[in-house]
Formats: C-alpha cells, sequence, structure tokens
C-alpha cells in the first residue's frame, strides 16, 4: 500500500482538485460578480488596497518608474513598497497582460484560479500520504479553511495559500526521494511571493524537519532515521539559501526596507506570556466554528483583524480529534500538539509574525495544512482511529462555547442572529460527517467519500460566499456606498486629472487610496510599507503614522507642496479648477493659488532639540518659517544660514503662515523634470543658502549642485542641498544599493543553482553507470 501511493498517480486527479476547487471558488464570488456587473469588491482592505495596489504596479511597470515611484504617497522605493503585496505574485503578472483599468474586473476571475491552485498544489501533498479520494476531500478544506475564508479581504494571503503547499512537497521529495530542484525552486517562489510569510514559513519547515526526520517517524519510533537525515541539513541549508539567493531581487531590498519600517521593528515584549481569556476563546471557536468577517464579529470581540480562523468546512476539528484521541505519538501528532502550544503564548506565536507585537495569527494556514492531513489520514483508516468520539467531542465543545455565549449574551454578544447561523452550520457539520461515516446504521451510503467531498464542497461554497457578503453589507453600511459606488469612488475619483508635479494632490480622505488608483502624486495613502523617512517625518511632526497617513498639524499641506485639493463637495475656499462625475457623485478639483513647489530655500535654522521644544500643533508651520536641522549639523549649516530668531524673523503661528510661504517663494523650484532615478530643478536664489525638497530621505540618493557633488541634509526625514547665489541647477540621483545587490545576488544564485543541480545529475548518472 505504502508503495503504491508514493507512484506516480494519474495526472486526472490533479486536473480534478484544480477544476473541482475552481468550481467551488466561482459558486461563491460569482454571484456578487454577476450583480455588479463582473466587478468583484469585499469590502475595506480589499476595496481600499488590493484594487489600488495592483493598478498602480501595473501602471508603473509599464512607464518603467520602477526605481522611485512619485505615486506612492509623497514618493517611495516601488520595490521595496510592493514586494509585499504583488512583485512576486504569478497571479499579478497574470493581471500584467491586460490594462490596469481591467483589474476590477479580473480580479474575481484571478481570485477563483488562486483557490484552484491551492487546491492543485495541496492535493499534490496529499496524495502522498494518501488515497486520491482523500487527497481530492483534503484540497477542498484547505483552500477553503476558516483562514481563507476570514482573510477573503485580503488579496495576497492568498498566494501564500496557494503556494505554500509547494514547500512541504519539495522538502519531502528532497528527503524521501533525494530530487534537489521542487524544494530548491519551492524555496524561490515562495521567497518571492511573500517575504513576510516565508520568514515563518521557514520557522514552521525548521519544526518540521526536526520532527518528521529527525526524532519521528510513521511508526512513531523516535530518532530511527536520526542519523541519515541529519546528515541531509547542511545541503537542505545550501539549497534553502541557494532558493533564497535566487529569490533576492526581491527579497534582498525588501528586508532591508522593512529592518526601518517602524509597523515591524516594534517587537513583542518576551514578559508576553499568556493572551488574555477572549483570546483563547477565540482560538478555540477558530477550530470549531466557521469564519466570519473581521468587521464585525458575532460574539466575543467586536472586531479585530488578526486572523483568527482554522475551521476546515463541514468536519471542522472532529477527525483532527480523533487522531490525536489514538495516541499514537507520530511526527504529525507531536508537531500538532506543539503548534498548539506555540498557538497559545504570545511570544512563540511572534515566531511566525517576525516578532511584531501585534497578536497576528497570519499562520494558521500553516497549521490549517496540518490538520487537513491529520484528517485525511483518518479517513483513509477510520477503523483505526476513534472517530465516534472525535465527533462527541467536537459536538460537546461547540455546545459549551455556545450555552457560555447564550450565559454571557449581553456582554459580548454582538449578532445573535449569526451567532445561531454558525453554530448551526457547526453542529450540523458534525452531525453530517457523524451520518457519511456510518454512525447512522440505517444510513448506509454506497459512496461515502463521494458525498461527503459533496457536502463539504457546499459548505465550503455557502461559507466562502457568505462571508464576501458579510463582509460587503457591514462595509456598505458603514460607509454608506453600494459595492458599485464603491468601485466609482476608489477607481474614478481622480480619472483623467493630469500629472500635477512639482505640485500634489490632496483627496479628502487617504484610506481608499484613489490616488494610487489614477497614478497620481497625492500626498497620502493606505500603506505601510512605504519609505521609512516618511514615518520619520510625520513622528517629527507629532502626528504618528501607522498604516494610513495623517492629515498632520496646519501646515501640512503647504509644506509637502499640495496644490491640488480633490472633495466629494463644494465646501472649500478655493475656486473650482474642474469638475466631473466618478459615476455617482460630482468630483470638484480646486487649486490652491499659494501652494509651493518641490523646492524652495531657506535663509534661517533651528535645531532639531529646539523643533522638539515646539507644539506639535505648531510644528509644520515651523518648518515652512525655518530649516530644521540635526543638532550634528548645524555646525555645517550654521556657516551659511542664520539661526531662527523670532524677533528679527517672527513668531510661528497660522497667522504667519501666508507670509512665510511668501518668504520660500522668493527662491522656489523655476522648472522641475523627473524619472524613476532623479528629479531635477532649477532655483534661482540672492544669496547661499539651502533648498529644501520634500521627498524622502534615502541613502539611496546623492544630489549635484551645478554639477558639483553636494550633501544631503536629512531634514525630519526629508532632504536639504546647499545652493550658491544665482541660478543653481539641482540634479539628485537615486540608486539604490539594495536592489542592485539583490539582482546580483539573483544572477550568481541562478548560476550556481544551474550547476549545483548538473553536477548532482552527473553524480547520479556515474552511479549508475558503475552499477
Amino acid at each position: 500500500m505504502k508503495q503504491t501511493l508514493q507512484n506516480r498517480f494519474p495526472r486526472r486527479w490533479l486536473l480534478l482538485a484544480f477544476v473541482l476547487n475552481f468550481a467551488i471558488a466561482a459558486a461563491a464570488l460569482l454571484p456578487y460578480m454577476i450583480r455588479d456587473g463582473g466587478l468583484l469588491l469585499v469590502a475595506a482592505d480589499f476595496d481600499a488596497e488590493q484594487l489600488s495596489y495592483n493598478m498602480l504596479c501595473n501602471n508603473a511597470i509599464k512607464s518603467g518608474e520602477v526605481l522611485w515611484n512619485w505615486r506612492i504617497d509623497i514618493g517611495s522605493d516601488f520595490v521595496s513598497s510592493f514586494s509585499f503585496y504583488t512583485l512576486g505574485s504569478p497571479f499579478f503578472w497574470l493581471s500584467f497582460l491586460f490594462p490596469a483599468s481591467a483589474f476590477p474586473y479580473l480580479v474575481g476571475w484571478i481570485y477563483m484560479l488562486k483557490y484552484a491552485v491551492a487546491g492543485l498544489t495541496s492535493f499534490a501533498y496529499f496524495r502522498r500520504s494518501a488515497s486520491e479520494k482523500s487527497a481530492l476531500l483534503g484540497s477542498v478544506l484547505y483552500a477553503f479553511s476558516g483562514f481563507s475564508c476570514i482573510n477573503v479581504v485580503f488579496y495576497h494571503f492568498h498566494d501564500v495559500i496557494a503556494l505554500f503547499p509547494l514547500l512541504m512537497l519539495g522538502l519531502d521529495k528532497r528527503m524521501q526521494e533525494g530530487k534537489k530542484a521542487p524544494f530548491l525552486f519551492a524555496v524561490t517562489i515562495n521567497a518571492l511571493v511573500n517575504y513576510y510569510f516565508f520568514i515563518g514559513e521557514v520557522f514552521f519547515l525548521v519544526f518540521y524537519y526536526i520532527t518528521r526526520y529527525l526524532f519521528g517517524g510513521e511508526d512513531a519510533r523516535p530518532g530511527a532515521d536520526l542519523r541519515k537525515n541529519a546528515r541531509k541539513i547542511p545541503a537542505c541549508i545550501l539549497e534553502g539559501c541557494l532558493g533564497v539567493g535566487m529569490a533576492g531581487v526581491l527579497f534582498i531590498p525588501s528586508i532591508a526596507a522593512v529592518l526601518n519600517n517602524p509597523r515591524v521593528s516594534d517587537h513583542i515584549s518576551l514578559s508576553q506570556l499568556t493572551f488574555d481569556w477572549p483570546n483563547y476563546l477565540q482560538m478555540l471557536r477558530a477550530l470549531f466554528f466557521p469564519a466570519e468577517n473581521m468587521f464585525n464579529f458575532s460574539a466575543v470581540v467586536h472586531d479585530n483583524w488578526y486572523s483568527i480562523a482554522a475551521y476546515l468546512p463541514l468536519v471542522g476539528a472532529c477527525l483532527v480529534l480523533a487522531y490525536l484521541l489514538r495516541w499514537k505519538w507520530d511526527w504529525l501528532h507531536v508537531l500538532l500538539v506543539g503548534l498548539f502550544l506555540v498557538a497559545a503564548s504570545p511570544v512563540s506565536n511572534s515566531l511566525f509574525v517576525m516578532f511584531t507585537s501585534e497578536p497576528y495569527r497570519r499562520w494558521y494556514y500553516m497549521l490549517v495544512f496540518l490538520l487537513v492531513l491529520a484528517t485525511i489520514k483518518v479517513l483513509d483508516h477510520l477503523q483505526d482511529y476513534p472517530w465516534r468520539a472525535g465527533c462527541g467531542i467536537s459536538a460537546a465543545v461547540i455546545a459549551a462555547i455556545t450555552l457560555y455565549l447564550y450565559v454571557k449574551r449581553d456582554t459580548i454578544v454582538y449578532r445573535k442572529y449569526w451567532l445561531v447561523v454558525l453554530t448551526l452550520i457547526a453542529i450540523g457539520g458534525v452531525a453530517l460527517l457523524f451520518a457519511a461515516l456510518g454512525g447512522v446504521r440505517r444510513l448506509r451510503l454506497r459512496r461515502p467519500m463521494a458525498a461527503l467531498t459533496a457536502c463539504t464542497a457546499l459548505v465550503a461554497a455557502l461559507t466562502t460566499g457568505f462571508t464576501v457578503g458579510t463582509y460587503q453589507r457591514a462595509y456598505t453600511q458603514t460607509i454608506g456606498l453600494t459595492t458599485t459606488e464603491i468601485y466609482g469612488d476608489v477607481i474614478h475619483s481622480g480619472d483623467g486629472l493630469p500629472d500635477a508635479l512639482p505640485y500634489r494632490y490632496y483627496f479628502w480622505e487617504p484610506y481608499s487610496n484613489r490616488g494610487m488608483a489614477a497614478y497620481l502624486p497625492d500626498r497620502t495613502s493606505f500603506l505601510s510599507t512605504l519609505s521609512p523617512s516618511i514615518f520619520t517625518l510625520y513622528d517629527a511632526l507629532g502626528d504618528e503614522r501607522h498604516a494610513i497617513t495623517p492629515a498632520g498639524p496646519e501646515g501640512t499641506n503647504e509644506l509637502l507642496s499640495v496644490g491640488y485639493y480633490i472633495r466629494n463637495n463644494s465646501d472649500w475656499p478655493d475656486e473650482i479648477y474642474t469638475s466631473f462625475s466618478n459615476g455617482h457623485e460630482q468630483i470638484n478639483v480646486y487649486q490652491d493659488s499659494h501652494a509651493l513647489p518641490i523646492g524652495f530655500c531657506y535663509d534661517t535654522y533651528m535645531t532639531r532639540s529646539e523643533f522638539d521644544e515646539i507644539d506639535p500643533a505648531e510644528r509644520a508651520h515651523s518648518m515652512l518659517k525655518t530649516l530644521v536641522v540635526a543638532d550634528e549639523d548645524e555646525a555645517t549649516v550654521s556657516t551659511i544660514l542664520r539661526h531662527y530668531d523670532a524677533a528679527l524673523d517672527g513668531e510661528i503661528s497660522q497667522e504667519n503662515k501666508f507670509a512665510d510661504m511668501d518668504k520660500r517663494r522668493e527662491a522656489c523650484t523655476d522648472v522641475f523634470d523627473y524619472g524613476t532615478d532623479y528629479f531635477y530643478s532649477e532655483i534661482t536664489s540672492g544669496s547661499e543658502q539651502y533648498a529644501f525638497f520634500s521627498v524622502p530621505y534615502d541613502k539611496a540618493w546623492s544630489a549635484t549642485v551645478n554639477g558639483e557633488s553636494a550633501k544631503i541634509l536629512n531634514i525630519n526625514g526629508l532632504m536639504a542641498v546647499k545652493v550658491n547665489a544665482g541660478k543653481n541647477c539641482i540634479r539628485f540621483h537615486y540608486s539604490p544599493t539594495p536592489l542592485w545587490c539583490g539582482i546580483g545576488v539573483s544572477a550568481i544564485s541562478i548560476l550556481l543553482t544551474a550547476i549545483y543541480l548538473l553536477a548532482g545529475r552527473r553524480s547520479r548518472k556515474s552511479k549508475k553507470e558503475v552499477l
């Protein structure tokens, strides 16, 4: 039997796994697409981030703006900004074949493809340990698990879900068959797709290797293959390094940027050993109840975005419990118990989420993968496992949680109707599973696995479809727009507007990334992977930035050269520059006649220490008034600029804002040009001064003034250079060293990989000839 399972299986089963999972996804998503004329919108991050990100990347690559991109907030490195979301995804490159404007109509079909690929890759792995029929069911359980369901709002997560099984399959082929290429290329693919998830996957693979290949096995004899498999560790590490190296073009610049990103540099404290009770209750519900939308849970917590879900459609945790109740203590048993313990503590949980302080459970897709494996192992050998006890315990846990929530209904139950629906699905799944497996003597199915797979597919389609629907309903009720109106609001609120640089646009709120969708230089964004210097700027202004650009104190727009304000109403002091409809409402564009271009000069300065003493409400005004330099740069600047004196230069205040802007306009950019690796400004100055540019500081920038090299000062995360009296031709050049290193490492790794694989092939051929 074991030998049979290891043989190459018919390709028709692979095709069946692909088609079945595609069909389930189509059943879940097509009703919404048909209703909305081919569009797929879900809610929140999906509508505001995923649509605009993919459209911006499509436009950026086709226009060649792939180094520094001026349409990402006030400017950011393109590769490190979007390697987390799009650039390493094969599904993105499929959409790249079409115009950016087509993406909202393509995304539904690509989503179906992601589900289908998840089913295909997981089936390929599961088939090595189970029958075709069980593996087919397992592919549905994995592709449509509660984790996939709750994260339908995070489109890019599904790239990871779809391609993670290749890592597991590749490692098994390496260890069991000695095939190097599958593991090597699986590492490359996953490292390219998402560096953040990949780091968690590395920790998972280490645990998997130790439990399965060093201290465990199918026969539950720890250490039986310890020596043989331990000798393979150096080769696996080498192949893993080559795989990561081939992905270096994205992986290296991404890691270099993320190390300076405050959202991930805020690490967890080692003292956080346990979660609170609501977290543990959520984790229990994640295993035994279908997933919900994270906008508004039915119970325990009202909302959070931690992705706490691991439910297997219909079967839940029934057969996982049966597997554990056998007390076999093989590698899978040990690894499952170990992962449950890891999940129970914030410190160990952070292993899989880059040690961040946020208690994300975005690694649960790997736990789900093992839950599915345990489930299908039981299905293949029902007589060896106490599956009835597993169903009984599951029913008892569901009942106990429901009873607890009923008792606490006035304090922790938020949507009673939906809680009842989820409970009925959960308990109904247990009952159906019990009946299908022969628990009801009068019900003897001729094809129990076919019936179970059909029922599971139906539940998967319903739960996924219902979750999309509840996301849509919650979001549309929150913002007061229909899904098609949201489409017009996000996609068409910047239609036809010209490039404004050296000025920027400012949309009426930053959440929806309208500027990105229209490929415009927008002052704001909803993006957390942009230039670290942008975070530095808002920290300095006293208005901390997280995922969304804050408005900043009064004067921030003027400091950052906002020349056009885009509003969905007429409540604005400036005259209307132009108007148009986004499909459901009129959009007005207002031009600020007082706006400063990117690039203006100062003849006074203050130090950062002095700046920090100013009321945060006046800090943007102070940056308009005088150049704020780092304390260590004072000696350099003081030879050119005079120290700011309130008596001579006027007080820092809202009342003096326009006077300060007029002063800056005396020596500002007359000519401006830019590209993906440079920008150019001509400024005529009456004396030696410092020219300030509201472009994020980065070590990759270098500058020349009139052809001579100039030192760039870091001004609260932005840039300034010394200019001379008279005309100044200022040129900044952008050369991202991490990207060039990444390209070089990728090229070298590809060459070394080819040599390594060819050498291995010749070695095997020589051994065969000797034999």
